[in-house]
């Protein structure tokens, strides 16, 4: 009893004509249903270029002879006497593989592998509008296959190097630009710092309230400046590591210190938990205590009065360090909290608006961690709080000192 035939049928190829089956149709030869065995045998034998007879009725394709499966059949003993005066559709392929002539290539592959693997030897038939256009085979599908493959690396590379350049020019920019107003900045701080000591002479009170301002932007400017440039570098994989061995839990108290009187001054409470157990780490020490600082003053800052942030380090079983700084905050959205990521994203909430930067701490703080090797992982829900959680990998461990406790260090401070 004759199968139904495997049909693929699809809307035009988005990847354009170039990817699509009607570039592997050969115009092989079809035959009509009542074609008997003999004549099918003979044309095989007679072009050896043949590798598949499609069986039409009308436009409509029907079956498929493969030239290897109906030769070998036909040498077997008795099988000529038997077939060769009945007709093809006895040994034909009732059920071949048949994809519409803008089928995209990578389909056609996948659905030929998991549904119709016979089509690996014996081909599959081309259709136009659902009418027979040819045979391809599987030879020239990973031929072109290959040949789409090597072409795309071509143009990925070719855009990574574009990328990779873009990215050089950009921090080499950027660095000039930076040194181009660090020089200007510094002035203007050193002289606003000079003049509020009144080195050049008595200033009214309003003069000094001027001068302070103009210290204190000038301060902003210049950081906003390096945190920028830290950034680009980063992110193109050009700053380097100046690594030491670094004693994780005086770090971590020595930036809860520095963070101490701005969360006093607010009404927070600023806690710690960083263990008995010593954790030396070989890490570079100035940018993680940049990472501590910015996301310990980013907690105080969008906590509200009352309000506590904790400072937590802790291992886990298969050695990561992990350290988390946690608030009872106003929160992020779920939304916000990817935007945040970004290099000068900003989260929608007006209560937020009072104390936003740039939006360059995160990302950075981000870039510099995973500089390290490691991650950072955002928390937050909406008018509950925020956890940041930084995971360096266990590598970074130096185990020499894993034993050594501190007790004096040990347990939980209230530091504000």
């Amino acid at each position: 009893m004759m199968g139904a035939a495997a049909e693929l049928t699809a809307p035009s190829s988005p990847d354009g004509e170039s990817l699509c089956a009607s570039i592997l149709v050969n115009e092989a030869p079809a035959v009509s249903p009542q074609t008997s065995c003999a004549e099918v045998h003979a044309m095989l034998h007679g072009d050896s270029s043949i590798l598949a007879v499609a069986v039409v009725r009308g436009e409509r394709p029907i079956g498929l002879v493969g030239r290897l499966e109906f030769l070998a059949n036909m040498a077997r003993p008795f099988w000529p006497e038997l077939f060769n005066r009945k007709p093809i559709t006895k040994l034909m392929d009732p059920a071949p593989l048949i994809v519409e002539w803008d089928r995209r290539i990578d389909q056609i592959g996948d659905v030929l592998l998991s549904c119709k693997p016979k089509a690996m030897i014996d081909g599959f038939i081309v259709t136009r509008d659902g009418a027979y256009s040819g045979v391809a085979t599987a030879t020239e599908l990973m031929r072109m296959t290959t040949t789409i493959a090597r072409q795309r690396f071509d143009r990925l590379s070719s855009a990574l190097h574009q990328v990779t350049e873009a990215n050089a020019a950009k921090a080499k920019f950027l660095a000039n630009v930076s040194h181009e107003l660090r020089t200007p900045l510094n002035a203007i701080i050193g002289f606003s710092d000079l003049l509020s000591r009144r080195l050049y002479g008595p200033l009214t009170e309003q003069q000094s309230e001027h001068v302070g301002y103009i210290n204190h932007s000038g301060q902003l400017l210049l950081s906003l400046v390096d945190d920028l440039l830290n950034l680009s570098v980063a992110e193109a994989q050009q700053m380097e590591l100046h690594e030491e061995t670094v004693e994780l839990r005086e770090l971590s108290a020595a930036c809860a210190k520095l963070v101490e009187p701005r969360a006093a001054k607010a009404g927070i409470s600023l806690k710690t938990e960083l263990g008995a157990q010593a954790l030396a780490l070989c890490v570079d020490e100035v940018k993680l205590k940049q990472i501590l600082l910015n996301l310990l003053t980013n907690a105080v800052k969008f906590t509200p009065a009352g309000g506590e942030v904790r400072l937590s380090l802790a291992t886990s079983l298969d050695g990561e360090i992990r350290v988390v700084i946690a608030d009872n905050g106003i929160g992020i959205r779920e939304e916000d909290i990817k935007v945040i990521l970004q290099p000068f994203g900003q989260a929608h909430d007006k209560r937020a608006h009072p104390h936003q930067g740039a939006g360059l701490g995160l990302p950075l703080s981000k870039a510099l961690i995973e500089l390290h090797g490691g991650t950072l992982l955002l928390r937050s829900q909406l008018n509950f709080g925020t956890e940041v959680e930084i995971r360096l990998p266990a590598e970074r461990r130096v185990t020499d000192r894993g034993a050594e406790t501190d007790a004096a260090g040990g347990g939980q401070k209230d530091i504000a």
